[in-house]
């Protein structure tokens, strides 16, 4: 393992520091597949009512291809970030790189002409978000003591919340001339570039204040050990592997806390996939795109309101518990959807998800760094459980698509939208019941302390 000294407490200033880069890097993402993604497809497809069969099918398919280069990148990334070596630090490096991707990437998807141009700069915006992520996530744990872990995963939910308020919301302004009637092209290619230019200056900040402000310990690999240095190349490969990518998941912990998260992922990636779509052609608001944004910031309104108490919070009990029970919230308001739709009134299906959303959050990140193998490979251990949320990004989009799919062949498209949603309210029940089997320990660098 990498030899330095416990990391010190930190003070306000530390934690915003640390924190910031979640709210640039959801300035980006969090309206990106809701709202901008969904508009984009109607360019490169024959004109007709929004949220039919045609369009969530290239929208499953569009999503699990920018997904699919994620699956094994993460951890790749992390592996690296672990042993880079070098003044900038090991993490800082890939969090500059990745953010200058994502930027890059976001100007292509704005002014691609064509559905593969789209699609291959929705897979290097994957990639970049991936290099970013996977470095970046490993930094914190690298900084935080253990008993501000709680603390400091609250800041990081605080910084999520606030980004996607922001993303949605600029969004929703930019893109609000866009309606069940006037589905102009021209609308749709301003308000996404526009988008995407300023998601893309909130970035290079947010990177900046992240790769100038943080400080980090240099690395300094432990000597190697010189037991192994006659076995052949071979074996050398196989003890690595088993070593790197084997044994993480013989921990009892760390399955169950990536099951979790894969499961709580699948029903969230349902829901936020397809909600536009449900709105056009479920509830049939003309006005479909402000009422995704206005559900998506009221539960984000709930959203602060539970993630920064409930992380310090977490400090002091089982948070295990915690994670449970807003999963819980989360399954009911999506069940809501599927039973009467359009009946309930949109604030409070919107709070009740937002204060789910909030507590997992803003706790989620601290339970999964009580649960990792071992701190000393936390980059690559961390993707490994971040690649749960890839995963489901992968096959979310393209599960839905084809229920809708399948049942439009058979019956209306909006039965479809409802059956989807159902599933997703069983995946965040699933989460709910796996988050009770953990039982987390101190991570072994902890304990050997």
């Amino acid at each position: 393992m990498e030899l330095h000294a416990p990391p010190k407490r930190l003070t306000v200033r530390d934690q915003f520091v640390l924190s910031v880069f979640w709210f640039s890097l959801n300035a980006q993402s969090a309206a990106l597949f809701p709202i901008v993604i969904p508009l984009q497809i109607l360019l490169f497809l024959p004109p007709g009512p929004v949220g039919s069969a045609q369009q969530a099918l290239l929208l499953g398919w569009i999503s699990a291809a920018g997904a699919v280069v994620s699956l094994i990148m993460p951890p790749v990334f992390g592996m690296m970030s672990d042993n880079t070596r070098g003044s900038w630090g090991r993490r800082r490096p890939y969090i500059a790189a990745g953010a200058l991707l994502l930027v890059l990437s976001a100007l292509l998807l704005a002014v691609a002409g064509s559905i593969a141009i789209f699609v291959l700069a929705l897979i290097l915006n994957q990639v970049g978000s991936n290099a970013a992520n996977a470095s970046y996530q490993a930094l914190l744990p690298d900084r935080v003591p253990r008993e501000q872990r709680g603390a400091a995963s609250g800041y990081m939910g605080l910084m999520t919340i606030i980004g996607n308020i922001g993303s949605l919301g600029l969004a929703a302004l930019l893109l609000n001339q866009v309606s069940l009637t006037s589905t102009g092209s021209d609308v749709i290619r301003r308000g996404a570039l526009l988008f995407y230019v300023i998601t893309g200056i909130v970035l290079i900040v947010g990177a900046l204040i992240t790769v100038i402000g943080v400080r980090e310990i240099p690395f300094m690999p432990a000597a190697s050990a010189s037991d192994h240095e006659q076995e052949s190349t071979l074996l050398r490969f196989r003890r690595w592997f088993v070593r790197n990518w084997v044994a993480p998941w013989r921990e009892y912990n760390f399955m169950l806390i990536f099951l979790t998260r894969f499961a709580v992922m699948m029903g969230l990636t349902l829901f936020m996939t397809f909600i536009e779509y449900y709105f056009a052609d479920v509830a049939n608001e003309t006005n479909f795109v402000q009422a995704t944004a206005v559900v998506a910031l009221l539960a984000l309104v709930g959203a602060i309101c539970s993630a920064f108490v409930l992380g310090i919070y977490s400090d002091r009990v089982r948070r295990a518990p915690i994670v449970c029970v807003s999963t819980l919230f989360m399954a009911m308001a999506s069940f809501a959807f599927v039973i009467a739709p359009g009946s309930f009134p949109l604030w409070i299906l919107g709070i009740l998800f937002g204060i789910g959303y909030g507590a997992y959050t803003s706790v989620d990140w601290a339970l999964a760094i009580d649960a990792m193998p071992s701190l000393s490979t936390v980059g690559k251990d961390f993707a490994l459980w971040g690649s749960s949320t890839n995963l489901a990004a992968i096959l979310a989009p393209a599960i839905g698509s084809f229920i809708i799919y399948l049942v439009s062949i058979h019956a209306a498209t909006s039965l479809g939208y409802r059956v989807v949603f159902a599933v997703a309210t069983l995946f965040l029940l699933a989460g709910a019941l796996f988050i009770l089997k953990i039982r987390v320990e101190a991570p072994v660098d902890a304990r050997s302390s």
